[in-house]
């Protein structure tokens, strides 16, 4: 049976099960019976208030714990398939993953550096570093997706959105664990507990929870000896501690440890030529190769850590509450990779950050139950990111006889027509290495402020103004090129602001590293109730992102650039509503992005460059579906389109206006059910369908046109993914005290690529990486 035809029997199915509905609302049962059988409220705090997501205006997707773990949420690079209008890729795996919310994202950049344009917080801290992003996700109280520009209540000022992270904490009550153990093909083993205990009733709470995973490399190396990608090696541990000494007064200290040490993504890499031969070395993958093969000389880790300790204090006085979050947080980043993805050493890389943080919000919010309700509030944020990369190009070089130099200017090798070696033509040619390091220091303050009026029992105006003043600086810039030994023999960037060196201040060299910026944003929102169960709204709403400085610029000083700040103005008009007795809840928005200065990567030869896009822009529709079709069976389902398109860009001398974002599918589609078999009083049977569509995307912002002016590099056709299915179940016995299933992802194992850079000028490949393939196994819950 073809995907396809399973997508769309699962659609029908959803819309059968909402057809069928009405006539399901006239049956005997009491208007108690009936609410009581409707879908449940989903709380949340989006507006930094706790709140039935019903009556928020604005787009937000949120899902509890439990479904998170029912529908296999593990980590955060699996939330695309429950939120429409979100993917997530990244070129290192499950490792600083890329958010793109409504087709806003980092698009292929890949610099450690640079800040996300969604905001990721976790309890309601921002975390800075991408790296630190792609966390595992257990024992959670739900995950919130605010889509839209955050340029009023959030830490950090966002253009694309939000994704929240919510955590089980300490809580007053009975004392309460679980434990759950795992295991599935490429001998994966996965093991999660949570246990949280009253010590004072009343004043004293903690809880504790963690979580292991362990397996073997899903992407099978074909070279002796070497090591399959995407291994997996990663543990987590949280705690709480609620301190409650008065009614007015309450504690929450939280902290976190976690590492994760897999093997790297194994590139994908096609070469520039027919057949996919790479036109530096000759290399093709094998004719017949499976997609999942690779036959990589060097296969490293992709292994990142943290930790990290908040403090949030809340005050009860009366009609005002103030809130104050402390945090700070920590970790460290290493990526080796292997671009050119074959058995010859012409490129690999070795990527090492580390990064700190400290997150101060300070808000006063008045009373939730009157009529004119306000958020007044104060952000401080501090990041540092030092790095120290290590690139080396054209290893295979050394073993030419006679041996090829190392890389030595002005007097660089110009290699004779060697065999495979460009198809023979002569070209520049040297092996070489380069050592590169910098520390970034970031800074943002803000003032913040919100206020809603109650104009009538229907009628509800909001409006919010937030202004912010970032700082960014680096510095301990420097960069040298060694030979094949390791040896630096050309300085490429002298460190700056050291005695004895000639930058800043020489042609060539920047005259500071340093900028600043600031911004006046905010939103105004009006939402409308003809009845209790519908709501209207209608907003405009401006987010910001800070400019940001060329993390990958190692080539020479007078790369070391800036980019200006990006902006949009966002329009949006939606719709909220609970219908058929709380058994369908159906919303809906239709939005309009107007992007300026938006920040992407250009790569020029082997160095990539951030530049600014002029002026975009984003049409879109999210709906949203979750219907109790009856006792025993819940549909959901979501539909996100999108039309994006840059209006002005000019990148290597080729207009790429009209070209949609990179990265950016044109439609998605979700869909699960939960359909209970059998219930006998103690526990039921489940299975839980689900599938997800991702729409066409091109992965650079050149799409079909050439990457360059002189067209040198050909067409973009092996940077398109045409659009895919996934599906997903789980079948199961859940019960009170004990659970047992078995579950399978991708289960038609679809082959899809999810992150793709053109290096074809540099190494003569597509560098790609593939998604995620077949997995499945059984697991086993055990609550007390």
């Amino acid at each position: 049976m073809k995907i396809e035809r399973i997508g769309s029997s699962m659609l029908a199915l959803a819309l059968a099960s909402v057809s069928a509905m009405p006539a399901m609302a006239q049956d005997s049962a009491t208007p108690e019976e009936q609410a009581d059988a409707g879908l449940g409220e989903i709380v949340v705090t989006a507006n930094k208030r706790s709140e039935n997501m019903q009556n928020v205006p604005i787009a937000i997707n949120a899902i509890g714990g439990e479904d998170l773990a029912a529908r296999g949420v593990l980590e955060t690079s699996d939330l695309a398939a429950q939120v429409p209008n979100l993917q997530i890729s990244s070129p290192f795996g499950t490792n600083q993953p890329n958010f793109i919310l409504r087709g806003i994202s980092i698009g292929n950049e890949f610099n450690s550096n640079q800040a996300s344009p969604n905001g990721v917080y976790l309890d309601e801290v921002y975390l800075s570093a991408r790296f630190a992003q792609g966390m595992n996700l257990f024992d959670l109280e739900r995950v919130e997706v605010v889509k839209g520009p955050q340029g009023t209540l959030y830490g950090r000022n966002t253009v694309g959105g939000a994704i929240n992270i919510i955590s089980r904490k300490a809580e007053f009550g009975a004392t309460k664990g679980f434990a759950t153990i795992g295991y599935g093909n490429f001998d994966r083993i996965t093991a999660t507990a949570g246990l949280g205990a009253t010590l004072v009733p009343d004043v004293l709470a903690v809880r504790i929870a963690g979580t292991y995973e362990k397996g073997d490399g899903q992407l099978p190396n074909a070279l002796p000896g070497k090591s399959a990608g995407r291994a997996l090696d990663s543990y987590a541990l949280r705690g709480s501690i609620l301190f409650k000494p008065s009614e007015k007064i309450e504690f929450m200290l939280r902290g976190y440890i976690g590492e994760s040490d897999p093997t790297s993504e194994a590139a994908y890499a096609m070469g520039a030529l027919p057949g996919g031969v790479n036109p530096v070395t000759g290399y093709a993958r094998p004719v017949g190769a499976d997609f999942w093969r690779t036959d990589a000389d060097y296969v490293g880790k992709n292994k990142s850590s943290g930790r990290g300790i908040a403090l949030t204090t809340k005050i009860g006085l009366g009609s005002i509450d103030i809130t104050s979050i402390s945090a700070l947080d920590d970790g460290k980043l290493r990526v080796d990779q292997d671009p050119d993805g074959s058995p010859i050493d012409e490129f690999t890389i070795n990527w090492y950050a580390d990064y700190k943080q400290f997150n101060q919000d300070l808000r006063i919010s008045t009373d939730s139950s009157k009529p004119v309700r306000a958020i007044l509030g104060g952000y401080y944020g501090y990041d540092q990111n030092k790095t120290f990369n290590t690139y080396r190009f054209f290893n295979f070089l050394q073993a030419f006889t006679p041996p090829l130099p190392y890389f030595d200017p002005p007097n660089i090798f110009v290699a004779p027509p060697y065999p495979g070696l460009l198809g023979g033509v002569p070209g520049v040619f040297s092996g070489f290495g380069v050592h590169h390091n910098f520390t970034q220091n970031r800074r943002s303050k803000a003032i913040y402020g919100e206020v809603n009026w109650d104009v009538s029992d229907k009628l509800t105006v909001t409006a919010g103004l937030r202004y912010t003043w970032d700082t960014i600086k680096l510095f301990d810039v420097s960069s040298t090129a060694f030979d094949y030994a390791g040896v630096e023999r050309v300085t490429l960037i002298p460190p700056f602001n050291a005695p004895g060196t000639k930058c800043p201040g020489t042609l060539g060299c920047p005259a500071k590293l340093d900028s600043s910026s600031s911004q006046l944003t905010g939103r105004i929102i009006l939402d409308y109730k003809p009845s209790d169960d519908v709501m209207l709204y209608a907003s405009y709403s401006r987010g910001y992102r800070s400019g940001a400085i060329n993390g990958t610029a190692y080539a020479s000083p007078a790369q070391l650039t800036f980019v200006e700040p990006e902006t949009v103005n966002a329009y949006e008009v939606g719709f909220k509503t609970k219908l058929l007795d709380r058994r369908l809840r159906f919303n809906g928005a239709v939005f309009y992005y107007d992007y300026r200065n938006q920040q992407l990567q250009e790569i020029i030869g082997i160095v990539p460059f951030l530049r600014n896009v002029p002026k975009a822009r984003a049409i879109g529709i999210d709906l949203d579906v979750a219907a109790k079709v009856s006792d025993s069976l819940t549909v959901n389902a979501g539909f996100g389109w999108l039309d994006s398109k840059y209006q002005q860009l000019t990148l290597s001398g080729v207009n790429l206006a009209g070209n949609k974002f990179s990265n950016a599918p044109n439609m998605t589609f979700n869909i699960d059910a939960d359909w209970k078999l059998f219930d006998n009083g103690k526990g039921a049977l489940h299975v839980r369908p689900s599938a997800v569509y991702a729409g066409d995307a091109w992965l650079s912002p050149f799409g079909n046109k050439p990457s360059s002016a002189t067209g040198a590099v050909g067409t973009n056709a092996g940077l398109f993914q045409p659009g895919y299915w996934l599906v997903n179940g789980r079948f199961g016995w859940e019960g009170e005290r004990f659970s047992i299933g078995a579950y399978v992802k991708n289960l038609f194992e679809k082959e899809y690529i999810v992150y793709g850079n053109d290096l074809r000028a540099a190494i003569g490949v597509d560098f790609l990486v593939r998604g995620a393939r077949r997995t499945y196994g059984v697991d086993a819950t055990f609550r007390f």
